[in-house]
């Protein structure tokens, strides 16, 4: 639902206060709104995203969640990088 309302402009990652819809922003919305509510990239510093991405990696890895491949997970630190506070 999150992307169909991305795609379409309703929603945005990071609470809809901006219309990024980069693939970027469309690789962080969908990775990380596929386990947990999608928290605004301005919640952490880049250092600290940088950090629970690979904590969310190793929780994906013990649910037997395929891990993110280097494209994805660079994407998603490129767009967290450019939003974070």
């Amino acid at each position: 639902m999150l992307l169909a309302a991305v795609a379409t402009g309703c929603a945005t990652p990071g609470a809809g206060d901006h219309a990024d819809l980069t693939p970027e922003a469309q690789a962080y919305a969908a990775h990380c709104s596929a386990c947990h509510a999608l928290p605004h990239p301005k919640r952490h510093s880049y250092p600290e995203w940088q950090t629970l991405v690979a904590v969310m990696e190793q929780r994906m890895r013990e649910r037997g969640i395929p891990p993110l491949d280097e494209q994805q997970r660079g994407a998603i630190l490129a767009y967290l990088e450019h939003n974070s506070r």
